[in-house]
């Protein structure tokens, strides 16, 4: 099995890359995170990979860093969950935020991943929540404010159901300071929403 590629970028584009190892080009579907963080056309670089044979096609998916590997491996273990789908997510999400979405049962942000509907989502959080998810590298820290959870897990889905983009919700809310109320988080994060525009 191919476990990694140490050679020159010669492709890359929104699908994957392909590496010249040795004069051999080897194509590898990679997410939009590890394109990003691979080197320029022409330079060498190392991608870990992992090989999925089926029945129709050997397939080679490429990772830059092992930790991306150790999650899309995680993500495929669960059912329904495919390559192509993993790789939506990790192209959505870093594995510690996959990590800590798990571990807080946070379906809304999972299920905000393109293809990744609410009932997958669930699956997701139902298998992988209690196993070991260090793998998925250092979980982040949770925000100062405290925003690890309840009040403010309740304002940030309540602003996602009234149509603002995750992200939006998520930095407006974190510049809100502890609030005692679902409630009071959502006045000031439209407060701020507001002057923003």
């Amino acid at each position: 099995m191919i476990h990694r590629l140490t050679g020159i970028l010669v492709e890359k584009d929104t699908e994957g890359v392909v590496v010249d190892v040795g004069g051999v080009g080897y194509r590898a579907s990679a997410s939009l995170s590890t394109l990003r963080a691979l080197p320029s056309l022409g330079e060498e670089c190392v991608i870990h990979t992992r090989m999925v044979v089926r029945e129709d096609a050997m397939l080679l998916f490429g990772f830059a860093a092992r930790e991306e590997r150790s999650a899309f491996d995680a993500l495929t273990a669960v059912s329904k969950v495919g390559p192509k789908l993993a790789l939506s997510v990790l192209s959505t999400m870093a594995p510690p935020e996959i990590s800590q979405a798990v571990a807080m049962g946070d379906v809304v942000k999972l299920a905000s991943v393109p293809g990744l509907g609410k009932k997958t989502a669930e699956r997701l959080v139902l298998e992988l929540k209690g196993k070991d998810l260090a793998v998925f590298g250092p979980e982040p820290a949770v925000a100062a404010n405290g925003g690890g959870g309840g009040p403010f897990m309740e304002a940030r889905d309540a602003l996602a159901a009234l149509g603002y983009r995750l992200e939006e919700a998520e930095r407006a809310l974190g510049e809100v300071p502890p609030q005692d109320s679902a409630e009071k988080y959502i006045k000031e994060a439209l407060r701020r929403i507001g002057s923003r525009r």
